[in-house]
C-alpha cells in the first residue's frame, strides 16, 4: 500500500497533475450552497450521486432524494467556509477530506457556527467533476 502511495505521488510529479480542479470543485459546491438554490446544487452530483448530510437522517440516493435533503437545508440560509482540505486523486476519481464550518439560521433566530467534517468522492465526467458521494458530519 505505501508503494502504491508514493509510486502515486511521484507520478503525480513527473507528469505536473494538479487538484486544482479538484479543490475548484468543492469551492463551487460550498458557493452554490450558500447561493440557496436546491436545482443548483444538486447538478453538482452524478445523477447516481450518494449524500450522506450533516442533518439527514438517512442515506440520500440519486438527484431526486438529494434535492430533498437540500430544500430542507437550504431553509437554514446555509453558508460556510473551507478549513482544511486534503486531496487524493486517483485517475478520473478524486477523494477530498477535509473541514468546514457552517453558519447556519438557528431555530432561535439567530446565527449559528456548526464546524463539520467531510468527504468528497469525485469522479471525472467528460472533463467535469462530479460529486460521487459526500459524507458531512458535525465535528465531535
Amino acid at each position: 500500500m505505501v508503494d502504491f502511495i508514493c509510486h502515486r505521488c511521484y507520478w503525480i510529479k513527473l507528469y505536473g497533475l494538479s487538484t486544482r480542479g479538484e479543490q475548484e470543485a468543492i469551492q463551487n459546491w460550498l458557493d452554490t450552497v450558500c447561493n440557496h438554490n436546491p436545482a443548483d446544487i444538486v447538478k453538482l452530483y452524478a445523477p447516481d450521486g450518494v449524500l450522506l448530510g450533516t442533518v439527514a437522517k438517512n442515506i440520500k440516493i440519486g438527484r431526486s432524494e438529494i434535492k430533498k435533503y437540500f430544500d430542507m437545508f437550504v431553509k437554514k440560509k446555509p453558508c460556510g467556509m473551507i478549513t482544511s482540505m486534503n486531496v487524493q486523486r486517483y485517475g478520473a476519481v478524486a477523494i477530498v477530506d477535509g473541514t468546514y464550518t457552517f453558519e447556519l439560521k438557528s431555530d432561535k433566530g439567530g446565527r449559528e457556527k456548526v464546524p463539520a467534517r467531510y468527504t468528497f468522492v469525485l469522479r471525472q465526467i467528460d472533463n467535469k467533476w462530479y460529486i460521487a458521494t459526500h459524507h458531512s458530519s458535525a465535528q465531535p
